[in-house]
């Protein structure tokens, strides 16, 4: 168990979450359970498993699923009459122990009593004890029928007392309803009725694919320990083993409803796992006959059998067969090790703040921003940022937080997402009475907060009804072709990540965005300092207990009176927020669709779009309109559809464009997986080519797809390919070469003697098949064929007569790369920082050993380029290599000075021309002379930063002076000496410039 990644995806070193030490507690409340009910005289070791429970309660809220799990294992022991004595023991002590530990939680406190899903183990322990104390009066009780009726009646009366109990609390609410965490486990994901579960990505249902990454080989061998436990010994499954089957069950049941829950899979999988394995060890290497062969009545029969059991030749069978499995069995495991080695290693301990990027680099800025938050703000700073931060926040920044993965409180997560999803001067009326700085997740590609604002719009309006018209905030999205809706674009959130124009600086300010464009950090301006010591102040903090940690804290009355309708707005900052948060309410209401009009076709729009209405006299010569189409992860969108182009009066909403239902296949069209998801199938040009008018697409589209039948005769058959018709089945010739590209190619066949293999179909990338052909003469080993794009290509190796490609750090980031020539390497795929892939080429001879080629930020670059001695100081050495001193020690010559993009240039510099004080720098792949001192008389100016060594000198005319620079840098990065009569410039300070490394004088 210690090495599934089931049970390591939460028990890694640096989580920062509560699990990686709930999951412990958790074994060790279930083992000493177990442990309890061992003898009848292992009872008082069920206080240990209350302890351990209590350990749990107060560090998870899976403590429910632990308690429960011992209460339906207690009743099934119960139901079988399992020692009946010790179980009620070891259960009373575990119940009370455990209940009264964990009560002692805050936020638990009376639960246990009064929670519906906690209320079954207080039943079971209910029926302990009123079994119990029939079990006493029975034994005080003689067995006359009189006393047996005393004793039914005893019972009787006590049911009805708990009855009676249970009709008056029930109506009174003092029992509560299932919790929504709970109530999502027997619905579907993102249908639970609440937008905070239904926003969490692990919430999302179990797989069969999410089980293999989790519980590798051990999920096919585990269902094998549930026969086993019933088989080991010949005499049933133990009060352990049951506990175990209980376990199983519930927790697979569970992991499919809700991915997470995948975790508490890893200790029924590991155990039923070793019960199948050891139960076959005894088969194999112990004696089998003898435990099965139990009977009594069987006792000859039995010694017979174990004499012929144990004779030399069975017995070297048996060996036999041991060491035969071990063959087997031990590769396995060897290959399990290593699964869940490289799952720890490269799956679990990476860091979740720290990214790598396609060229090999470290993107950090996460890190660092929270680095910063510590660095330089007060300590006592509130930030605000998602609630999926909150954690990193709290123990990477030591800054408070306004919400962290604690998601217990909805109401307070729903003010947050009001808060981002608001126009930003509401929202702005909001921060500044909750935060002084706000961090947001700018990265993009769908990773950043604007991914993310659908759920916090639609958690905001759980709460605060009518932030959105539509109850799943439709109006609150990004249209497919990038452009934010109205509601979006004039958000905080979407202005917070660059997506909305400029910052408004009259409410916040950027101080801080990392250097990847990852993370922004902005002050909030204008902070109420009334609010801000009003939630300071302890006395305002609802404490369970004097001195307790357990101290919720209420908003700032004016806060409250921004958002809480029961409260009247006494302020003119309420009142303006209440007045423009109703004309948003009042806007939003009026751009709702309106109901669709009777009179139009059928078909699946009716049930996603409205607005619609039919223009024209006839069903079907008409325009259907319809204002709002739904188009999952996008607002709805306006389409229309003229209904002669329909073969059939019906309609569908197709990723919100309405298009015309297809007509049914025809008869006569070949078989094959198409049919499924094609429509409008039909043969033509003679029944030579199958014409299909709508194929489903992975993304939902239906696209027209043909395919002539020539290409695929038997026994291959036609299917769908992600809306493109292709041949699939066609056999392949033996001993043709293997390779990569079988997996896309079929009908493959060897030619010329074998000289030439050639595939009658290669699918594109586009999903189109093609015949492609390839010499094998063509690739060497260790080369493998491979489809690129319907070709066929050597991957690998190497081409007869060809170099082989250079040596260097650049494969690993770099790929597709070959010799252009005998000079020039060219790289077609390059990752940069951006995690973008770009091509690179470069001139081999300026590149020689022991220098190699990298990749720097995607451009294919030279380092390690040796340099001579006696080289003059400078910044120059750190980015520039193979540095030479000539012509009499008089020039530096340096072949590789880094450059932007990751370029390098040949540059060169007279030493004469920088002296002391100057030092040699690197500008942009140029030696330039920087730090020479110019005279304090010449005037300032925009010229100062490119010029240097500048002083004011007498014209030779007299009319005037004359400023003269010994090096102004020109375009080209180069410097040369330069000078401008003062004489017609009225303001040098704001006229002097050096263009193109000359000075002017002018605008």
């Amino acid at each position: 168990m210690a090495i599934l990644p089931a049970h390591l995806s939460r028990s890694v070193g640096g989580g920062f979450d509560n699990e990686s030490v709930a999951i412990p507690a958790m074994c060790i409340t279930f083992f000493l359970w177990c442990r309890s009910l061992r003898t009848a005289s292992s009872w008082p070791l069920a206080a240990a498993a209350g302890l351990a429970y209590t350990c749990m309660a107060a560090s998870w809220g899976g403590y429910v699923f632990v308690l429960n799990m011992v209460g339906v294992h207690a009743g099934v022991l119960l139901l079988l009459g399992r020692s009946q004595s010790s179980l009620c023991k070891a259960y009373t002590l575990f119940y009370v122990i455990g209940t009264t530990g964990a009560m002692q939680v805050p936020i638990i406190g009376w639960t246990p009593l009064k929670s519906s899903e906690q209320l079954g183990p207080l039943a079971i322990f209910a029926a302990m004890q009123l079994a119990q104390l029939y079990r006493a009066w029975a034994s005080r009780c003689s067995s006359t029928q009189g006393k047996d009726g005393s004793q039914l009646a005893t019972v009787a009366i006590l049911g009805a007392v708990a009855a009676l109990a249970v009709a008056v609390l029930v109506p009174s609410g003092f029992f509560g309803p299932l919790s929504v965490r709970v109530s999502a486990l027997f619905v579907e994901h993102t249908r639970t009725g609440n937008p905070l579960v239904d926003s969490v990505a692990e919430h999302q249902p179990g797989s069969s694919d999410a089980y293999w990454t989790y519980l590798g080989k051990v999920y096919y061998v585990a269902p094998a320990g549930l026969p086993a436990l019933f088989l080991r010994k010949g005499r049933g499954v133990s009060d352990s083993g049951l506990f175990l089957v209980c376990l199983a069950g519930a927790a697979y049941f569970f992991s499919l409803k809700m991915r997470r829950l995948i975790i508490l899979t890893a200790l029924p999988a590991a155990g039923l796992a070793g019960v199948a394995a050891g139960l076959a060890f005894e088969w194999v290497v112990l004696s089998p006959i003898q435990r099965t062969l139990c009977s009594p009545s069987s006792l000859e029969m039995r010694s017979k059998a174990v004499a012929a059991f144990n004779t030399p030749l069975v017995r070297i069978a048996r060996l036999l067969l041991a060491a035969l499995l071990a063959q087997v069995v031990l590769p396995e495991i060897k290959a399990f090790y290593e699964f869940c080695d490289n799952k720890a290693r490269y799956s679990l301990s990476h860091p979740q703040i720290m990214l790598k990027a396609n060229n090999g680099g470290i993107i950090d800025d996460y890190r660092e921003a929270y680095w910063w938050l510590r660095d330089n703000t007060p300590e006592d700073s509130r930030i605000m940022a998602w609630w999926d931060y909150g954690y990193q926040i709290a123990g990477i920044a030591k800054r408070t937080t306004i919400a962290d993965g604690n998601t217990w409180n909805h109401e307070h997560i729903a003010l947050l997402g009001l808060c981002l999803s608001s126009p930003v001067q509401d929202a702005h009326t909001i921060a500044r009475h909750l935060a002084d700085y706000i961090l947001v997740w700018s990265g993009g590609g769908g990773k950043d907060d604007v991914g993310k604002s659908g759920h916090m719009a639609r958690i905001a309006n759980s709460v605060y009804s009518g932030h959105c018209a539509e109850s799943d905030c439709d109006q609150f999205g990004i249209y497919p072709g990038g452009k934010a809706s109205k509601m979006m674009g004039s958000s905080l959130i979407y202005s917070l990540c660059d997506r909305g124009g400029a910052l408004d600086e009259k409410y916040f300010k950027e101080v801080y965005y990392s250097r990847n464009k990852r993370v922004r950090i902005v002050q909030v301006l204008r902070v109420s300092e009334e609010s801000r010591q009003w939630a300071g102040d302890p006395r305002n903090r609802l404490c369970d207990a004097p001195g307790s940690w357990y101290c919720p804290g209420q908003y700032p009355p004016l806060l409250r009176q921004l958002v809480d309708e029961d409260l009247e707005a006494e302020t003119s900052e309420a009142k303006a927020y209440r007045k423009a948060y109703a004309k948003r309410k009042q806007e939003q209401e009026a751009e709702r669709p309106l109901p669709n009009q009777p009179g139009l076709p059928g078909g699946s729009f009716l049930d996603s779009c409205r607005g619609c209405s039919l223009e024209g006299k006839h069903l079907q010569k008409g325009v259907l309109r319809c204002t709002h189409c739904r188009f999952p992860g996008s607002p709805a969108l306006a389409s229309s559809l003229d209904l002669q182009s329909c073969p059939l009066p019906e309609v569908d909403n197709i990723r919100g464009e309405l298009q015309c239902k297809p007509k049914v296949n025809a008869a006569n069209i070949p078989e094959g997986g198409y049919r499924d998801s094609c429509r409008g199938c039909e043969l033509e040009q003679g029944g030579t080519v199958l014409q299909c008018s709508h194929c489903g697409a992975a993304d939902g589209r239906r696209v027209t797809s043909r395919f002539p039948l020539s290409q695929c005769p038997r026994p291959g058959k036609l299917d769908n390919h992600n809306g493109v018709l292709n041949c699939v089945g066609l056999l392949n010739a033996a001993k043709i070469p293997e390779g990569p590209y079988l997996h896309s190619c079929q009908g493959c066949h060897l030619f010329d003697y074998g000289k030439l293999v050639t595939c009658q179909l290669c699918r594109k990338a586009d999903g189109r098949q093609l015949q492609s052909s390839f010499e094998l003469g063509l690739c060497l080993p260790p080369g493998k064929l491979d489809n690129q794009d319907g070709s066929l290509i050597c991957k690998g190796g190497k081409s007869p007569g060809v170099q082989e490609l250079p040596e260097g750090p650049y494969k690993q980031t770099c790929s597709e790369c070959r010799l252009e020539g005998p000079r020039t390497l060219k790289c077609e795929r390059c990752g940069n920082l951006q995690s973008q892939v770009v091509s690179s080429s470069y001139d081999l001879s300026r590149c020689s050993a022991p220098a190699q080629l990298h990749n720097q930020d995607g451009a294919l670059t030279c380092i390690g380029v040796p340099s001579g001695p006696r080289l003059p100081a400078g910044n120059y050495l750190k980015s520039c290599e193979g540095c030479h001193l000539q012509e009499g020690d008089q020039l530096l010559s340096c072949s590789h000075c880094k450059a932007p993009g990751g370029l390098q240039r040949v540059s060169s510099y007279q030493l004469d021309l920088c002296p002391v004080p100057g030092r040699l720098e690197n500008w942009n792949g140029v030696l330039n002379c920087l730090g020479l001192i110019s005279d304090p008389a010449v005037p300032g100016g925009a010229f100062r930063e490119s010029c240097q060594g500048c002083r004011l000198e007498s014209s030779e005319t007299g009319q005037g002076q004359v400023l003269t620079c010994s090096h102004c840098r020109a375009a080209d990065g180069r410097q040369k000496p330069s000078s401008v009569a003062l004489a017609g410039c009225l303001d040098p300070a704001q006229m002097l410039q050096n263009r193109d490394g000359s000075l002017i004088c002018g605008q």
